[in-house]
């Protein structure tokens, strides 16, 4: 039989290891010298000397606090190759409604199947029907290593994937963990949702791959008996939250229990005591972020409230007020993070009834109106040319349409002002007139080292400042927004979409 370990599998699972990652520094790292750490890699698991390395450990705080386990670049494609195999056995065993960390499938597909369930279970509201909502206390912390490594080896035969499950499944992370973290955010996370504080044997780490598909096989027996024993007919799961539909309280009550006995003999984890939630349909589910009704979708308002924070997050790093106005100081890492964050909450927004949610929140945060423009699917930036600009007259132009007040043009080593700006310039500021340049009547400018002196003497107006980036276009450097400056008006004033 051919070695699962050969160069090749392991080269496939780096690539998959490494998309959409690649800019990272791990990544990039191991890229570097990519075909002597595969085959160094390969050698380590043909020989079955492979070890984890030490993992990566702090605290992330989203919803609730979290303790993350990120493992080295190499165990990750070590994740990988092991995922890409267990697939192709497992995922015909899976029932179709589990959502989570599956290919076609997440919250989205989750919350469409939980109303159509709703829709069904009640007749098109002709008829009253109860859902039963259930979540396990500490899953990932309370799974117990070897009997999920019994779990997934019931269906192996090869045996170096049996090998490699044993060493990945029951490598504890604990000792030789890398805290990268400050200490205050260990004391808001509580002790039984630690890996540091559960009995020995039990717990997967939070963060790698491996754990999000485990937590599947491992959750695959109580979907068999909710199906199969107890035939529910409007059930799914999303990780180890699960909800129940049916037309009787009473039948709802007795699956509670049943599901509570099965999971405490079976695979030896509890239901949480505070989680445990019967109520009419017609009530809506709380459920991944929505509040979820047969007809339509709400936003919960702890999403909006989150999105709301860290907005003004962003405002407040971004925006400086003084004595001669406010500046909106612009940096392209951080205005693609924001603009990633917001595309991330439209597309959660987009999904519900939420047609004036986005509206609002650029009603009431000018900051959105000065950096974004709204389209009907997306947000786009408003100050990043989404072309390949043929000249500095269309680059200026792009900047002229979306600001109404004096822009400053970085050319080279000057600092330039065109057109009527220019003119306007040379008159009041007795700036240097320079050379015609092609597409504009007139050029002014100082040298970029006159940067500060320039910037006190049109402090008093309102201006846009573009700088150029190393990046080219062809002959044409890149050119992005690098401050606004408004004078007393309100800062999102000076727009037009």
């Amino acid at each position: 039989m051919a070695s699962l370990f050969t160069f090749e599998n392991l080269y496939s699972a780096y690539i998959d290891c490494r998309r959409k990652k690649r800019g990272k520094k791990a990544a990039l790292h191991f890229e570097v010298d990519a075909e002597e750490n595969l085959f160094a890699l390969s050698k380590e698991l043909a020989d079955r000397t492979y070890r984890p390395s030490p993992s990566f450990c702090f605290v992330s705080k989203n919803d609730k606090y979290r303790e993350i386990f990120a493992a080295q670049f190499r165990d990750r494609v070590v994740h990988h190759l092991v995922v890409r195999y267990l697939e192709k056995i497992w995922e015909p065993v899976f029932i179709h409604d589990s959502y989570a960390c599956r290919k076609g499938k997440g919250t989205h597909a989750a919350v469409k199947r939980l109303q159509s369930f709703m829709r069904k279970a009640t007749n098109n509201s002709t008829k009253r029907a109860w859902y039963l909502q259930l979540d396990i206390k500490a899953f990932f912390p309370s799974i117990k290593r070897k009997l999920l490594l019994d779990i997934v080896c019931s269906r192996l035969e090869n045996e170096e994937m049996r090998w490699l499950l044993g060493v990945v499944i029951l490598h504890d992370p604990t000792p030789d963990a890398i805290f990268t973290c400050s200490p205050e955010k260990w004391e808001s996370l509580p002790a039984h949702k630690s890996l540091f504080s559960v009995p020995e044997g039990r717990g997967l780490p939070i963060g790698n791959l491996t754990s999000q598909f485990f937590a599947n096989v491992y959750l695959n027996k109580l979907d068999q008996f909710i199906k199969h024993t107890l035939k529910s007919r409007y059930y799914l799961r999303y990780v180890d939250d699960f909800i129940l539909l049916h037309e009787s309280r009473d039948v709802l009550f007795k699956w509670k229990n049943h599901i509570g006995g099965f999971l405490s003999k079976e695979l030896k984890l509890e239901l949480h005591p505070n989680r445990q939630i019967i109520s009419p349909v017609s009530n809506g589910i709380n459920a991944l972020g929505y509040i979820v009704r047969p007809s339509h979708l709400l936003v919960r308002r702890k999403v909006v409230n989150n999105c709301k924070r860290v907005i003004t997050k962003f405002q407040n790093s971004m925006i400086k007020t003084s004595n001669t106005g406010t500046d909106l100081i612009i940096t392209p890492e951080i205005y693609n993070k924001f603009n990633s964050v917001m595309n991330s909450y439209k597309d959660v927004f987009g999904c519900a009834s939420s047609n004036g949610l986005i509206h609002g929140l650029f009603r009431r945060f000018k900051i959105l109106k000065a950096l974004f423009i709204r389209r009907r699917q997306r947000i786009t930036k408003r100050w990043d040319i989404p072309f390949r600009p043929a000249d500095l007259y269309t680059q200026f132009s792009f900047f002229r349409i979306r600001f109404k007040g004096i822009i400053v043009f970085q050319v080279g080593c000057f600092l330039e002002l065109f057109d009527k700006d220019a003119v306007w310039a040379e008159k009041n500021l007795e700036m240097q007139r320079l050379p015609p340049h092609k597409g504009f009547y007139a050029r002014s400018g100082v040298h970029i080292k006159k940067a500060n002196s320039l910037a006190d003497k049109i402090s008093r107006y309102n201006y846009l400042l573009v700088l150029q980036s190393d990046y080219v276009y062809g002959k044409i450097h890149k050119r992005f927004c690098s401050k606004i400056h408004v004078k007393r008006e309100k800062i999102a004033e000076r727009f037009s979409d």
